[in-house]
């Protein structure tokens, strides 16, 4: 049994488990950050707006 293929076997799946965190990561973020961005932006434009008729 070769050494280099054994690490190798172990190497990518590795590899691919943290590309997947790191995606997993962004969108858990993205799900999080999106909706509370469209909030205050919404709350922010009803306020501008309140404030131009009163």
């Amino acid at each position: 049994m070769n050494h280099e293929d054994q690490s190798s076997r172990y190497y990518y799946p590795v590899e691919g488990r943290t590309d997947g965190a790191i995606v997993g990561a962004v969108a858990f973020i993205a799900i999080i950050v999106v909706p509370a961005l469209a909030y205050a932006a919404w709350h922010a434009l009803m306020s501008w707006i309140s404030a131009l008729f009163s």
